[in-house]
């Protein structure tokens, strides 16, 4: 049908406990590639699904300190992140292509 499969998992707990390494081990292990995404750089839903969609195949996005752009907390001095919760999960489970 055309559809991609695609499984999230999230990593949950302080810093410094290996979430990052044992994504890199993975990916060495299975041979995927790790494209990063720092959300506090995007600046609308739009430009997120954009950025989603052109992920290559056989690949695991990493997304870093997702918990810190959803409670109001400044990203930067003077800055904030436009990324909306649903523009979030849109991008995450949707079936664009």
């Amino acid at each position: 049908m055309g559809i991609p499969y695609r499984r999230g998992y999230l990593l949950y707990g302080p810093p410094g406990n290996g979430k990052s390494s044992l994504v890199e081990a993975l990916a060495g292990e299975l041979k995927l590639k790790i494209c990063y995404l720092s959300l506090t750089k995007i600046n609308d839903d739009d430009t997120l699904s954009r950025l989603m969609n052109s992920v290559p195949p056989s690949s695991i996005i990493l997304i870093e300190d997702i918990d810190a752009i959803f409670a109001g907390r400044e990203v930067a001095v003077g800055t904030y992140c436009r990324v909306s919760f649903s523009g979030l999960l849109n991008a995450l489970d949707g079936v664009k292509t």
